[in-house]
């Protein structure tokens, strides 16, 4: 084990006067990372391209949404003509079981 410590603050917290030169790489990476955060944040062509992308975003969006309406009205159409054939040929299965009441013999008294 070293017997210096890990930390770039001392016992009581304080930071040396001069960093080593991993540290002070690592704190100089740091400092340009947040500054280039800064830049993009309020840099004017950044925040244009942003807007566009959530505009485009919003646009497929709705597509999207449109499509699966009309996708949904198409499925429901075609399963109300399905059920509509079909109550179709029920009652035409019906009616060929049905004898008209015109052709049936009238009941006749019967005396007992």
């Amino acid at each position: 084990m070293s017997a210096e410590p890990t930390s770039t603050a001392g016992p009581d917290g304080e930071i040396p006067a001069r960093l080593s030169k991993k540290e002070f790489a690592k704190k100089f990476r740091r400092e340009a990372y947040l500054r280039v955060k800064e830049f993009r944040k309020t840099d004017p062509r950044m925040i244009a391209m942003q807007e566009e992308l959530k505009q485009q975003r919003r646009d497929m969006y709705q597509k999207a949404k449109k499509r699966a309406k009309v996708i949904k009205a198409e499925r429901k159409q075609a399963a109300d003509a399905q059920v509509s054939a079909a109550r179709v040929v029920k009652q035409q299965d019906v009616f060929t079981r049905l004898v008209p009441a015109s052709s049936l013999k009238p009941v006749t008294k019967r005396t007992p």
